[in-house]
């Protein structure tokens, strides 16, 4: 009995691998947020798809230049893992130390890392650009940006003795000489 558990756990981690590479090379193929071919994909999951404006929104949020939206993969790949775990927790009783079997419970936890691959590699990050930077200098270079800024008029207040410019704030006595900031010179 145990020889033909050994061969049924072999037999998920082979149906495992090659769904996650169906799932992962149909949504690969897609144009950006999926097609009718993915939709069907979905059935066969039993994943229902996400509304046309949730694709559309996630796709433009997410700046994706091809490929099924990151979302429905992920829970493709979920249903994927859900029919694994229940298929090996028949086996595990018959199989307690077995580390085949620990193994491919690995292999299931490591679906949502391979759907976090996917989603880096459907919308890559965009390189930064200074283009935009140039291009607002050049259409603002004939204006005078501060024109129409007020700047309130300020005092310097020197000291009456020997000239000296306020040092402090609110200290009206000149740190130098000690005559009163502010008084007409002698």
């Amino acid at each position: 009995m145990s020889n033909q558990t050994a061969e049924r756990v072999a037999w998920v981690e082979a149906e495992v691998h090659r769904h996650a590479a169906t799932i992962l090379s149909a949504a690969d193929r897609c144009p950006p947020g999926g097609n009718r071919e993915w939709d069907g994909l979905l059935a066969l999951y039993r994943v229902t798809p996400q509304p046309a404006v949730d694709r559309v929104s996630e796709v433009m949020g997410r700046r994706m230049i091809r490929g099924a939206v990151p979302t429905e993969v992920r829970r493709a790949l979920e249903s994927v893992a859900s029919w694994a775990r229940s298929e090996l927790q028949q086996l595990a009783p018959l199989l307690p130390t077995d580390p085949h079997l620990r193994a491919v419970e690995d292999r299931i936890a490591r679906l949502g890392a391979e759907a976090d691959r996917y989603e880096s590699a459907a919308a890559p990050p965009a390189a930064p650009s200074v283009g935009s930077i140039f291009a607002n200098a050049t259409a603002t270079a004939g204006q005078a940006p501060w024109q129409s800024v007020k700047v309130p008029a300020s005092t310097v207040l020197v000291c009456g003795g020997c000239g000296a410019p306020q040092q402090t704030s609110l200290d009206f006595r000149c740190r130098y000489c000690a005559s009163p900031m502010g008084a007409t010179p002698s």
